[in-house]
């Protein structure tokens, strides 16, 4: 029966989501959390990550490129980011 019913490779959506992570600080500037959120647009991310913000300073960013801050902005900000390499380099 197998070779007269055939399913789709792949589902296919009417829309497609996009990978952010938000960043909750803590008070000291320290990383508390990360959290991958999925969302259609860079509104529905900020939104979501709203709620996730409890009154902490909440960075949104989809990989390198910045979306919005959420939360109190009482600390330092980041306006972008940079992959560190694996390896760190010796101090003179």
């Amino acid at each position: 029966m197998a070779d007269v019913v055939s399913f789709p490779a792949r589902r296919h959506s009417s829309c497609a989501l996009s990978p952010y992570r938000a960043y909750r600080f803590a008070p000291d500037g320290s990383v508390r959390s990360t959290i991958p959120i999925e969302a259609a647009s860079d509104a529905d991310a900020t939104e979501r990550a709203l709620c996730l913000s409890d009154g902490d300073r909440v960075e949104l960013w989809s990989r390198a490129r910045f979306i919005a801050h959420v939360g109190p902005l009482d600390g330092p900000i980041a306006t972008s980011i940079a992959l560190i390499e694996d390896e760190p380099s010796p101090e003179p």
